[in-house]
C-alpha cells in the first residue's frame, strides 16, 4: 500500500491518494490547506484499510439506516407507534439525502440537514433524530464501513415545545389530591373502569401500556406491590414487550387502593358473568362492554373529570399522569432514585431533564436548610 501527495489549483490544496499493491488508486481525498493535514487524514485512513476496513463509495446514507433498521430494530418487537417513529425518520434522511453516497457526507453537509428539520419541530424531536442517525453511523463502522462520523460535534437547535414542563402534568399537591379523591367518590358511586384505571395510575405512575398490561396476578398484597412486566396495545389488541429493562420492576401500593382493587375485582366479575364474557387474559381494567379501554377514552373522561374540577392542564392525557406522579413525589421530597426506579428508568437523567425546575425548587429548600444548621 502506498500514499501519493500533489498539491493542485489555483488555491494550491493539497490531495492524497492510496494505491493498494497492485498500484490501483482505492482512497483519495483533497481540499487540504497544508500537506500536514493531508498527511494527518491519509495516515489514518491507509491505518484502517490496513486493519480490514471496507472504502465504500456508493452505499448510501439512506441503505445503511434501512440495514440497521431491519437488523437492530425490527426484531426487538417494539410497538407499531414506536416504529412509525423509526419509519418517520428514516424517510427524513431519504428525502434530505436521497442516494448520496454516507462516505460522501460531511459534517457541514449534515449540519445544514440538522438546521433544516430544527426549523419546524422541537429540540428533542431534532435531538431523537440525530441520536438514531448516530447508531446508523456506529453500526456502518463496526462493519468496518469506512465512513466518518459526520454526526460527531453538530449543534442540535429546534423549536420550543408547545407545552412546557409544568403543562405536562398536575404540580399542585392539593389538586392531585381533589383529583384523587373525586376518583374514589366516582368509584364509590358508580362502576366505571375508568375511574379505577385513572386512580390507580395516580397512584403509580406507570405507562399507559403497563396499566393496560396489568393482570390480577400482578398485584402483591401480602408486599403491598403491584408488578409490571409487559405492555398491552388496545389498538392491536396485543401484548408487547417491556419498553426497557428496567421498565420489568415491581412498584409500591398502599392498602387503601388494593382495597378499590379488590372492590373492582368483584364487580368486574359479576358484570363479566351476567354479559357471559370471558375475560380471556385476566386484565384487570377490562368491561364488558368496552373491553381493555382506548387511549382515547381514558383521556377524554380524565379530561372531563378536569374542567368540572377546574384543575389545570385541561388537556391532560394518560402519559401527562405518569408525569403527575413524578412530580407530586418530588414535592413530597422522595429521593430521585427512588422515583427514577419505580418509574422504570435506568438511572435519574430522566427524572432531572423532565423535572429540572421541581428539582431545583427542593434544592433550595434543602440549601435553606443547609443554612439553618450551620447558623445553629
Amino acid at each position: 500500500m502506498a500514499i501519493s501527495y500533489r498539491q493542485r489549483g489555483k488555491k494550491k490544496t493539497w490531495n492524497f491518494r492510496i494505491f493498494d499493491n497492485s498500484k490501483h488508486c482505492i482512497a483519495s481525498q483533497s481540499g487540504f490547506k497544508t500537506k500536514r493535514e493531508a498527511m494527518a487524514v491519509a495516515t489514518a485512513l491507509e491505518l484502517e484499510l490496513l486493519n480490514g476496513h471496507i472504502i465504500d463509495n456508493k452505499t448510501s446514507l439512506y441503505t445503511l439506516w434501512d440495514n440497521w433498521y431491519h437488523l437492530q430494530i425490527l426484531p426487538l418487537g417494539k410497538s407499531e407507534g414506536t416504529l412509525d417513529h423509526h419509519l418517520h425518520r428514516g424517510q427524513k434522511i431519504l428525502d434530505y439525502f436521497g442516494d448520496t453516497p454516507a462516505s460522501r457526507i460531511k459534517a457541514s453537509d449534515y449540519q445544514r440537514f440538522i438546521n433544516d428539520y430544527a426549523k419546524t419541530v422541537s429540540k428533542d424531536t431534532v435531538r431523537r433524530l440525530n441520536a438514531e442517525i448516530r447508531k446508523v453511523v456506529q453500526f456502518a463502522k463496526r462493519d468496518k464501513l469506512t465512513i466518518t462520523d459526520f454526526t460527531d460535534g453538530v449543534i442540535i437547535t429546534g423549536q420550543t415545545s408547545r407545552k412546557t414542563k409544568t403543562e405536562k402534568a398536575i404540580t399542585s399537591i392539593r389538586d392531585y389530591h381533589t383529583l384523587l379523591n373525586t376518583l374514589k367518590v366516582n368509584m364509590a358511586k358508580r362502576y366505571n373502569i375508568l375511574d379505577y384505571l385513572l386512580y390507580i395510575q395516580l397512584k403509580t405512575g406507570l405507562r399507559f401500556g403497563e396499566v393496560l398490561g396489568l393482570t390480577w396476578d400482578c398485584i402483591s398484597n401480602a408486599n403491598q406491590e403491584i408488578y409490571t412486566y409487559r405492555r398491552y396495545d388496545p389498538r392491536k389488541q396485543e401484548w408487547r414487550p417491556p419498553k426497557t429493562d428496567t421498565s420489568v420492576r415491581s412498584v409500591p401500593i398502599d392498602s387503601e387502593a388494593l382495597r378499590h382493587l379488590s372492590e373492582l375485582k368483584g364487580y368486574q366479575t359479576k358484570e363479566l358473568k351476567q354479559a357471559s364474557i370471558q375475560n380471556a387474559d385476566n386484565h384487570i381494567f377490562y368491561s364488558a362492554l368496552d373491553g381493555v379501554p382506548s387511549n382515547h377514552m381514558v383521556n377524554k373522561h380524565l379530561r372531563e373529570l378536569l374542567k368540572e374540577l377546574k384543575i389545570a392542564p385541561y388537556d391532560l392525557s394518560a402519559t401527562g399522569v405518569r408525569h403527575t406522579y413524578a412530580s407530586i413525589m418530588l414535592g413530597y421530597g422522595i429521593d430521585i432514585w427512588v422515583i427514577a426506579a419505580n418509574m422504570g428508568h435506568k438511572d435519574i437523567t430522566q427524572i432531572t431533564k423532565t423535572y429540572g425546575h421541581l428539582i431545583k425548587e427542593k434544592a433550595e429548600k434543602e440549601n435553606n436548610r443547609i443554612r439553618e444548621i450551620l447558623v445553629a
